[in-house]
């Protein structure tokens, strides 16, 4: 109600049921229709006192907007029912119903890899926290597979007949659904030009699967047809763009482990040629990947097929001492020497070089002062210094951890 009378619809959009429920000292705004409903005889008792509400998402309160409290062309089925929430955020309930695509002639459209302008209810989509798992789910709320691509700016002039009605989307890794986001609506500091723009896919999904290769996991790619149709190996990640990061969520989400790396690039394995490149994946946000045959430049080795490391805390392996080769050239010590972290059941290899910081060497029953230990990956190279007299046996011992892994001239 305004005054003594009712409110006509003309106008009046989201922002205008925000900032009146906001006027009436609630939050926001939680819905809003317009008719006559089972109030007909209690409206036709009233006259209609306010009508062409017109607000924009710059205007901050009521009194910024434009009105006519003089009605010329309303009836009472063009009423407005409000509902307003005491939530102090502010944000009206987000569902997978609001989001559709429109093309540069404002046409809606629900077309598998065209692009569009993506609307929320009758605005535009800010492009601030917008991320590519938001795009997937997104995508999936209007009933597509995922999200082929997505990028923000102007669809010819489409984006200025319209508002930016939701900013601010965040979609972390971990949410299933659009609904379990986080976002703002009718409140945001956006230009069109950062307007999301997006095309969806039904193509079948790829699911990345981790195979033994002996010393460490190929990283190999399989496609789903469908919901219900078990993947099938298609191919090869070429090793391009992969991080450690990239590695340990791999590792992560696909055998549980609580550690991963890089891991030297394999051969390729079953007559099975690459199908993804530069596959990464960033904090917070979904993996992605490029297909090889798109991809500008990519792997042209056969031994270019990524791997990786995978494994859990260090301490719950053995080391196993694979060579160490001693040289004594004047009064000094230099120790060269391959370590591995083994556990039954398990690839296991280069886990976290702990070893590393535990190495000392024994000489002539006498601790050496180790100058310094380097490299990495299992590949160290130690150096110190022999103090005291030499002993006839010249017995040298390596400790790691306080336990000997090997020994030369010890009888």
């Amino acid at each position: 109600m305004y005054k003594d009378g009712t409110v006509c619809d003309d106008d009046f959009n989201d922002y205008a049921a925000n900032l009146i429920c906001q006027e009436m000292g609630f939050g926001g705004a939680k819905s809003w229709s317009s008719g006559v409903s089972g109030y007909s005889s209690l409206q036709s008792g009233f006259p209609t006192r306010l009508d062409d509400v017109s607000c924009s998402s710059s205007d901050r309160s009521f009194e910024d907007c434009d009105y006519n409290e003089e009605d010329e062309d309303c009836s009472h089925s063009e009423d407005v029912f409000l509902s307003c929430s005491r939530d102090e955020s502010a944000d009206m309930d987000l569902s997978e119903s609001d989001f559709y695509m429109i093309d540069s002639n404002g046409r809606r459209f629900n077309e598998s890899g065209k692009e569009g302008l993506l609307m929320f209810r009758d605005g535009t989509v800010c492009d601030d926290d917008f991320n590519d798992n938001a795009a997937d789910l997104v995508c999936q709320a209007m009933g597509f597979r995922s999200a082929e691509s997505w990028t923000s700016g102007y669809l010819n002039s489409t984006n200025d007949r319209f508002n930016i009605f939701l900013d601010d989307l965040n979609c972390n890794s971990t949410v299933t659904s659009v609904e379990q986001c986080s976002y703002m609506i009718a409140d945001h500091n956006c230009g069109h030009s950062e307007d999301v723009i997006i095309a969806c896919s039904n193509n079948a999904k790829e699911v990345y699967q981790l195979w033994n290769d002996g010393r460490s996991w190929a990283v190999g790619v399989q496609v789903q047809e469908s919901e219900i149709s078990l993947p099938r190996m298609t191919g090869w990640l070429c090793d391009d763009g992969l991080t450690d990061y990239t590695a340990l969520r791999l590792c992560n989400e696909i055998l549980g482990t609580r550690f991963g790396k890089r891991a030297p690039s394999g051969a390729l394995l079953e007559g099975l040629p690459f199908r993804t490149t530069n596959y990464t994946c960033h904090y917070g946000d979904k993996c992605r990947g490029v297909a090889y045959d798109e991809a500008e430049f990519a792997c042209n080795n056969d031994t270019e097929r990524a791997a990786v490391y995978c494994y859990n805390a260090t301490e719950e392996y053995e080391i196993n001492m694979q060579s160490a080769e001693i040289t004594n050239p004047g009064g000094k010590i230099v120790l060269k020497m391959r370590v591995k972290y083994l556990k039954e059941g398990e690839v296991h290899h280069l886990h976290g070089d702990s070893a590393k910081d535990k190495i000392s060497v024994e000489y002539c029953g006498r601790p050496i002062k180790l100058k310094g230990v380097y490299g990495r990956d299992g590949r160290y190279k130690v150096t110190g210094k022999i103090r005291g007299r030499p002993c006839s046996q010249e017995c040298i011992r390596v400790h790691i951890g306080g336990v000997v892994y090997h020994e030369e001239n010890c009888s």
